[in-house]
C-alpha cells in the first residue's frame, strides 16, 4: 500500500504538482528576496527547499517520517518540532512562511505568537492558506477521505483579524486552479490560496 508520503511525492513529480509547487516557489522567492535567514514552518518533505536552494531556509514539521524524508533530499538543517514550542531563540529570523499549514494547526494563535518571538524586527511572515470559498477547495473537501477535511480552520479573515494584532498586513487572492488549468487570478472563486503577509508590529519587538 502506498505511504501518504510516496503519495504526496508522486503528486509533486506530476506535470500538474509540478507547475503548482513552482508557481507557490515563485511567490515566495519574491516575498523573501533578501531575507537572510528564513525559517519554514510544516515543511513537510522539504518541496520549498529544494526548490529554493539560494535561500537559507530552516525547515520545521512536527511529522518525524517527513522530517526524514526532507533531510534525504535536500542538505537543508531540518527539525521536529511543533510550530507551537520552536526550538529556537527570540529574534532568531528574519522570515518565516507557512505553506498550507497554519489552518491545519489546532492552535493557530499559539503558532503565530511563536513567529513573533522567534522573528527579528521588521521581520517578515508569509502565510499561504487554503481558500475555502474556491472551487478547488470545495472539491477536494467534498471527497471522503480527503486531506482537505484534517483543515481546522476554515475562515482565513478570522486568522488575519489575529494575525494583524502582530503584523503589519497585506491579504490577496492567488494562484487559481480549474481542473488542470493553473492560471493567475485574484477572483475567490478560482483561486486556491489566500495569503496573508506582513512586517512584524514595532509595537513587538523587544526593546
Amino acid at each position: 500500500m502506498i505511504s501518504v508520503i510516496e503519495k504526496y511525492i508522486r503528486f509533486c513529480e506530476s506535470s500538474f504538482g509540478a507547475n503548482l509547487m513552482a508557481k507557490e516557489a515563485d511567490y515566495l522567492r519574491n516575498e523573501l528576496k533578501g531575507r537572510r535567514k528564513i525559517l519554514d514552518v510544516g515543511c513537510g518533505i522539504g518541496t520549498f527547499e529544494q526548490r529554493l536552494p539560494e535561500l537559507d531556509i530552516i525547515g520545521v514539521d512536527r511529522d518525524k517520517e517527513m522530517i526524514e524524508t526532507a533531510r534525504a533530499r535536500t542538505p537543508n538543517t531540518y527539525c521536529l518540532a511543533d510550530a507551537k514550542r520552536l526550538p529556537f531563540r527570540d529574534t532568531s529570523f528574519d522570515a518565516l512562511f507557512y505553506v498550507t499549514s497554519l489552518e491545519f494547526t489546532d492552535d493557530y494563535k499559539g503558532a503565530i505568537e511563536e513567529a513573533v518571538r522567534v522573528l527579528k524586527p521588521e521581520g517578515k511572515l508569509v502565510a499561504m492558506v487554503l481558500n475555502p470559498e474556491s472551487g478547488y477547495f470545495k472539491t477536494h473537501y467534498s471527497k471522503q477521505g480527503s486531506y482537505f477535511r484534517r483543515i481546522r480552520h476554515k475562515n482565513p479573515k478570522k486568522m488575519v483579524e489575529y494575525i494583524g494584532r502582530r503584523f503589519n498586513l497585506q491579504t490577496n487572492y492567488f494562484l487559481g486552479i480549474d481542473g488542470e488549468k493553473i492560471f493567475d487570478t485574484q477572483n475567490k472563486r478560482y483561486a486556491s490560496l489566500f495569503i496573508i503577509k506582513g512586517i512584524k508590529n514595532k509595537k513587538n519587538i523587544q526593546k
